[in-house]
């Protein structure tokens, strides 16, 4: 008896088919990291509006933070954007930290690369940026109420196809005794 190998078009097919196999788990990969970062970015939108609604029932007013872009000013820089955001975050969490302990409440447990205690980064490693009101440029919220944007993947806060907004998130949607309504914001 005669015994038979693999001929090499039975290789190359099975070399063909694990090819393929292997491109599908990479796809596959890919989208659940990114499903899996937008999630977190999301979760921790949820988290600062709920320290913000705290910190707004306390002292009857929003934290006061360097604007991130000014009122008159229409398609600013994106390297200028990065470096107010970096310095709106800190204000953010400085701010915060007067009225609520964050290293030990809402944003305990979070990797460093996320919070270290001086700035909240998005999954994709940009500073979370606090709007006290509306800008079109940014993004715009129903009532004109404040609201939270992650840059998104792409880590331009100009691109609004892939930003990320607290408004956006059913979870954060006001409710009539919400703090967070426009008739119980002092000033507006």
């Amino acid at each position: 008896m005669r015994r038979r190998g693999y001929t090499l078009l039975e290789l190359l097919t099975s070399i063909a088919a694990l090819v393929i196999l292997l491109g599908l788990m990479v796809s596959l990969a890919r989208r659940v990291r990114a499903q899996s970062a937008e999630a977190i970015t999301k979760g921790l939108l949820v988290k600062l509006d709920r320290l913000v609604a705290e910190y707004q029932t306390r002292n009857r007013r929003l934290p006061d933070v360097t604007p991130f872009i000014l009122d008159t000013e229409h398609h600013p820089d994106e390297l200028v954007l990065q470096q107010r955001a970096v310095e709106n975050n800190r204000q953010l969490l400085r701010a915060l930290r007067t009225q609520v302990d964050l290293d030990g409440g809402e944003l305990a447990n979070l990797p460093e690369d996320i919070y270290n205690g001086v700035n909240l980064r998005d999954a994709w490693g940009d500073p979370i940026v606090f709007l006290p009101h509306y800008h079109p440029d940014i993004g715009t919220p129903p009532g004109g109420q404040y609201f939270f944007v992650s840059a998104g993947p792409d880590g331009r806060y100009l691109t609004r196809a892939d930003n990320l907004y607290s408004y956006e998130n059913p979870a954060l949607e006001p409710d009539t005794d919400s703090p967070r309504d426009e008739a119980d914001m002092p000033g507006k």
